[in-house]
């Protein structure tokens, strides 16, 4: 008999701040995702161009390549995997971020074990 071993859901975090891609990382690897990070939309495309993830949190503001540059090519390669935007400024308008779709938009400062558990139970539903 011959048993299939489900392999871990992937999410890619993308931020320019590396204590929070840290803090994605540790905190997503404890409920056994497999974590991948990237410090902009750039290098991010660029891990996708041969990559598939189940999911992907960016933050907005970023040098290179902002969050929503980012998200708005992955669309344009007819890439729709779910994702969280994360932000520390409120004075993007609305209707602006959810014409990406979002899941949600997270605003810093945020409780990490929260926004995690947001994860797992968007993936769970998508499961």
């Amino acid at each position: 008999m011959v048993l299939k071993v489900k392999a871990a859901q992937t999410v890619l975090v993308v931020d320019d701040d590396a204590d929070i891609l840290e803090l994605f990382k540790e905190s997503l690897e404890d409920l056994s995702f497999q974590v991948y990070t990237a410090k902009d939309g750039i290098l991010a495309l660029n891990f996708l161009t041969t990559n598939k993830v189940d999911f992907i949190i960016t933050d907005i503001a970023m040098p290179n390549m902002s969050g929503l540059e980012f998200i708005h090519k992955l669309q344009e390669r007819s890439d729709f995997t779910p994702f969280f935007f994360i932000t520390g400024y409120h004075d993007y308008p609305r209707e602006d971020l959810n014409r990406y779709k979002p899941r949600a938009i997270i605003f810093k400062p945020f409780d990490i074990a929260e926004v995690a558990m947001l994860v797992k139970n968007h993936l769970m539903r998508l499961s």
